[in-house]
């Protein structure tokens, strides 16, 4: 698990848990203290990380402790933060659905945006004392950020800077003709895959991945990474650092409802940013139209850095401009120099260090007050 492998590398790591407004419990990793630094430094803002649809908190520590940025930022006094949300292999709880109940997968990224993520905003400045705090996010992990802040705009108080990797919000330019295909027929995958009662995209079963380790030589691992990687983003990995293959073999996909890949389908065939759409009869109940309303950007008032990749098969740059034209309080639009970085580059790339994260910690660091 996560926390088992930064303290691996010296770094103190604490498990906490925390009770969304509607009853899911997710679970939270923190890293407190470096083997370099010490323990965090209290008068520092702390930072908190979100990773992407079947993501988990593993997501940011796969290429290792010389070049992670949690790890970079850990040893630079930060407190860091991983949250993981609803429905990944370390936030299976509720308080009192199970997860083989049907109700308790009846989610999209639009409740983690609404509950998770508010729930883990409140107790990590109540943790460390401080009224704000630094966020990061990946892909749907920045999607959930401006859902947050145009649905409840008293949150952006709560935010000293946001800096989006690959952000997830409009998604009608997505190339990735495998998931195009998949979005355009999103009400019939969803029908069919209820008719049978999945709700759940698993993740791998720890039995299978203890298997291939043991039966698999090192070259087969690498290819089953890669192949399943490439079957969820489409992307090659021409950067990919070596010491990320085991620990992505491990670790995903990490889980998520159905429903939130029906969601992203849904906002790539309208191109819009919105909540779910559950049809006409349903839609005038939840949202008094025919349609979802389109979620407010314009109340999104917290400085917010973007960076995306031109070889994203899945944020087109068209999208990411949709997006920087919508924010009232845009710092900077980051085009990744390499025309290869793709949509997991921002976790994986060997380079990401010299190429994102120290123009990541750089914004930090100027904007610690």
């Amino acid at each position: 698990m996560s926390p088992q492998i930064t303290s691996k590398y010296g770094y103190t790591t604490e498990v906490q848990h925390i009770v969304t407004a509607d009853g899911y419990i997710v679970e939270m990793h923190r890293i407190c203290a470096s083997p370099s630094f010490g323990p965090a430094d209290p008068s520092q803002l702390p930072v908190l990380f979100m990773h992407g649809l079947m993501g988990s908190s593993a997501d940011w520590i796969f290429i290792g402790p010389q070049d992670a940025l949690p790890y970079l930022l850990s040893d630079r006094g930060y407190d860091v933060w991983l949250g993981n949300a609803r429905g990944n292999r370390y936030s299976r709880n509720h308080t009192h659905l199970s997860p083989e109940a049907r109700e308790f997968w009846n989610f999209s990224f639009h409740e983690i945006g609404l509950y998770d993520l508010p729930a883990m905003v409140d107790h990590v400045l109540q943790q460390t004392g401080h009224s704000k705090l630094h966020y990061v996010g990946h892909s749907q992990g920045s999607a959930i950020f401006f859902i947050l802040n145009s649905v409840r705009p008293e949150y952006n108080r709560k935010f000293h800077l946001m800096q989006a990797l690959a952000p997830a919000v409009f998604m009608g330019h997505l190339s990735n003709p495998a998931l195009r295909f998949l979005s355009q027929y999103e009400a019939l995958a969803s029908y069919l895959l209820a008719s049978v009662g999945i709700f759940e995209m698993k993740p791998l079963p720890r039995e299978v991945t203890q298997l291939a380790h043991d039966l698999c030589p090192d070259f087969m691992r690498v290819s089953l990474c890669l192949e399943l990687m490439h079957a969820i983003t489409g992307s090659k990995y021409h950067y990919f650092g070596a010491d990320g293959f085991p620990m992505i073999f491990h670790h995903l996909p990490a889980g998520s409802s159905t429903k939130q890949w029906a969601h992203f389908g849904q906002e790539v065939v309208s191109g819009h940013f919105r909540p779910f759409d559950y049809g006409p009869a349903e839609n005038r109940r939840q949202y008094g139209s025919e349609t979802p309303p389109d979620y407010n950007l314009a109340n999104v008032w917290v400085p917010v850095v973007i960076y995306y990749g031109l070889a994203d098969e899945l944020v087109h740059p068209a999208d990411v401009s949709l997006l920087a034209e919508k924010l009232p309080n845009l710092v900077a639009l980051n085009q990744q120099a390499n025309v290869t970085f793709n949509h997991m580059d921002f976790l994986v790339a060997g380079n990401a260090k010299d190429a994102l994260y120290d123009n990541i910690i750089r914004n930090v660091e100027q904007r610690q007050r």
